[in-house]
């Protein structure tokens, strides 16, 4: 998390460091980025960027937050409204948002694809322990308005079923990287997506459910 006298600084200055450090882990991975580079850019002395972060990670974790809240803020009216559409319709329109969101900000993709790519990371397993727990929550609330409306078993296991439901956005990001990288990224990701919905609906969904 930035230091407080990052959030003190005027909203120009703030955003053209947010800016420069958007195109540093753009262009390169976490590992190969460079502070020398966000602090050129962004045109402050080396020595003040230590004045509003700990060290890079803290700036990194920083972007990537921005990034989550305006995603989510993005997928805000699927979110507010859940109970028009049944759970399966609703986690397949909540992928085709984080989608176009995507599409529609190549740069927050590119850095989110950087970030996937290399799972093996300190980074990585500290950005999946920061924001399951949020996504955990958001998948507990939908299935017990589904199960509410008897859309799916009254004995799910709730907590396992959202842990398995936020490990769907990776599990199809991995599938879709190693079986179609070089096409790119694009709303074909859905027929992954289909497949895997229909592995799931089987096991959450009342009998009778989807046949």
């Amino acid at each position: 998390m930035p230091k407080s006298t990052f959030f003190n600084l005027p909203d120009e200055k703030r955003g053209k460091i947010e800016a420069a450090a958007l195109e540093e882990f753009r262009k390169h991975s976490y590992q190969s980025s460079s502070i020398n580079r966000i602090v050129g850019v962004s045109d402050i002395p080396k020595g003040s960027f230590y004045q509003y972060f700990e060290n890079k990670k803290d700036l990194y974790m920083h972007i990537i937050s921005i990034i989550a809240e305006k995603k989510l803020e993005y997928m805000g009216p699927l979110l507010q409204n859940p109970q028009n559409l049944d759970l399966f319709t609703l986690i397949r329109e909540l992928f085709r948002s984080g989608i176009e969101f995507g599409i529609n900000n190549p740069e927050f993709l590119e850095i989110g694809n950087r970030l996937m790519r290399d799972q093996s990371s300190e980074i990585y397993k500290e950005f999946l322990h920061d924001n399951r727990s949020r996504s955990d929550e958001i998948f507990k609330v939908l299935i017990k308005e589904a199960q509410s409306k008897g859309e799916v078993r009254k004995d799910l296991d709730v907590s396992l079923a959202a842990y398995m439901l936020t490990s769907l956005n990776s599990t199809v990001m991995d599938y879709y990287i190693r079986e179609h990288g070089d096409e790119g990224y694009s709303i074909d990701i859905l027929k992954e997506v289909d497949k895997l919905i229909g592995f799931i609906r089987y096991g959450f969904a009342e009998r009778g459910e989807g046949n």
